[in-house]
């Protein structure tokens, strides 16, 4: 088996990095429920009082397509951990003060209210820890070689997805709504 959405559908892939790292970014893409709990737990440090968590999970609607009932999602599986990865490293050198990092993505069906993605940024403070969270799940979503069928009452399509390799979005210069 050389294809790896043929590994994919024959569930041979796993989320890579099922336990946190010892060192580094938690990255990591599988087709098993994301460790979301984990995550967040592991992006707890002693000099970090602003943890945000991102969950993106499976609405029963989309633009135009009401009673979707499942997405599934599919990936270039050997450009998603590179490209995880550049997305890492532009939010640590935008936020130098990043204390942890947690970018997981799912592949595979999956159902409404199912989560599909996580994104944990842990700073010192909170407003860091929100632009941080946003600006990876906002590039992640435009760099990350992930694509989605949606299955609806009417039927089925692939969504439109952005994924040049252009420059991450722009950091707008404050975070709305943080006081």
């Amino acid at each position: 088996m050389n294809d790896p959405q043929e590994h994919i559908e024959q569930g041979v892939v796993t989320l890579t990095g099922l336990t946190p790292p010892e060192v580094g970014d938690w990255i990591g893409l599988g087709t098993g429920p994301l460790p979301v709990d984990a995550a967040w737990r592991w992006a707890v440090l002693p000099g970090c009082g602003g943890i945000v968590s991102f969950c993106g999970t499976v609405r029963d609607h989309s633009e135009g397509r009401p009673g979707v009932t499942s997405l599934e999602y599919e990936a270039y599986v050997e450009q998603v951990t590179p490209r995880l990865t550049r997305v890492a490293d532009s939010a640590r050198k935008r936020w130098g003060e990043i204390g942890r990092l947690v970018l997981l993505h799912r592949v595979g069906r999956l159902e409404v209210g199912d989560v599909s993605v996580v994104v944990v940024a842990s700073t010192p403070h909170r407003a860091e820890a929100f632009a941080a969270a946003q600006f990876c799940i906002d590039t992640l979503k435009h760099t990350v070689p992930i694509w989605k069928r949606e299955t609806w009452t009417g039927g089925t399509d692939w969504s439109v997805c952005s994924h040049d390799d252009a420059d991450p979005p722009p950091v707008t210069s404050g975070v709305t709504g943080v006081a």
